[in-house]
């Protein structure tokens, strides 16, 4: 509905500081619910991610989260000029979006996004172009809200491990402001797809060196996202 859309500038939407626990549990529950077809289609594409990751096991609470950032096994992730995390992470009332990844894939997100701003560079796109980071480590208990919200999500999971992040497939910011189909009324305007394009290539090119597997989750959608999954392989370069 057109009330739906924030209004934009040149820039797309100016970004939310915080979405209410409403918002975002309206989204929870109201947004694209799977296909039976494209759930057995992630299931399938997942099988590898979730074979490497089987005998780990799941953050069952949010303390063992924080526990293990304290022991320093998760890495806390934060904005940097690549990559900036969804709002909902700032929101103190949303907890169950937590910034954190295992340390070795949280090095993986920021090759990730390094890799793609020097091709950004390359391609001569704008350098105030960030990646829209969606999710990151997940409790069991959420993943299983998540399945039952109808969502492409498995049970066993590498999120509920700190091993999978996924960035938005179809929008990004421009410093602070949106650009998403969601969000942005004047999307289609301004959103360039060579942004996606670009980080698709280099998911690739990771993926072919066996750094990760990858998934397009509702490909083709206003709510695509890359779902990315370390490889617990010892393929990972040491001065990243």
């Amino acid at each position: 509905m057109e009330d739906s859309f924030v209004k934009s500038g040149e820039k797309g939407a100016e970004a939310k500081i915080l979405e209410s626990k409403k918002e975002v549990l309206a989204l929870l529950s109201k947004g694209v619910a799977a296909e039976k077809e494209e759930l057995e289609e992630v299931r399938k594409l997942s099988e590898m991610e979730r074979a490497w990751w089987r005998d780990f096991p799941p953050y069952e609470t949010n303390e063992e989260i924080l526990d293990d950032f304290e022991k320093g096994i998760l890495a806390k992730i934060g904005d940097d000029g690549n990559l900036k995390l969804i709002m909902r992470f700032s929101n103190p009332e949303l907890e169950k979006w937590q910034p954190y990844l295992n340390k070795e894939a949280a090095r993986l997100l920021r090759e990730v996004g390094e890799r793609w701003r020097e091709k950004m560079k390359a391609a001569g796109l704008p350098d105030d172009i960030r990646l829209a980071v969606t999710s990151l480590v997940r409790t069991k208990e959420y993943q299983k809200e998540i399945i039952s919200a109808g969502k492409l999500a498995m049970p066993d999971s590498p999120h509920t491990k700190g091993q999978s992040f996924d960035i938005d497939g179809c929008g990004y910011y421009i410093e602070d402001s949106v650009v998403n189909p969601r969000q942005c009324e004047n999307y289609r305007e301004i959103y360039k797809p060579l942004v996606h394009q670009i980080l698709k290539e280099v998911l690739e090119e990771m993926k072919n060196e066996g750094r990760l597997s990858y998934i397009q989750e509702y490909k083709n959608t206003g709510n695509q996202c890359f779902h990315t999954t370390r490889n617990p392989s010892r393929l990972f370069p040491q001065n990243i």
